[in-house]
């Protein structure tokens, strides 16, 4: 059975919030321990991210990505160099 990857062309009122945000866990689960930050990190991260103006509805308003996710990449990058 093949599994579906996050919507990128679907509006907010088409998406279940409790799949999207299980989705999104799923994916984060999937980066596997070398390309996931540590615990510590991710929160700093996501800190950052909750006090940010850019913050809508865990996407980044400026880069349009969920936060969570990006958050827990090693590759992850806020774009405004907040981390």
């Amino acid at each position: 059975m093949e599994e579906k990857r996050l919507c990128r062309k679907c509006l907010l009122a088409e998406l279940d919030n409790e799949k999207l945000l299980a989705d999104v866990r799923t994916a984060i689960e999937r980066l596997g321990d070398k390309m996931r930050v540590g615990d510590e990190l991710y929160k700093k991260r996501l800190d950052e991210c909750r006090v940010c103006d850019y913050l809508n509805e865990g996407t980044c308003g400026a880069c349009g990505c969920y936060v969570e996710l990006r958050a827990a990449a090693k590759t992850g990058k806020c774009p405004y160099k907040k981390w």
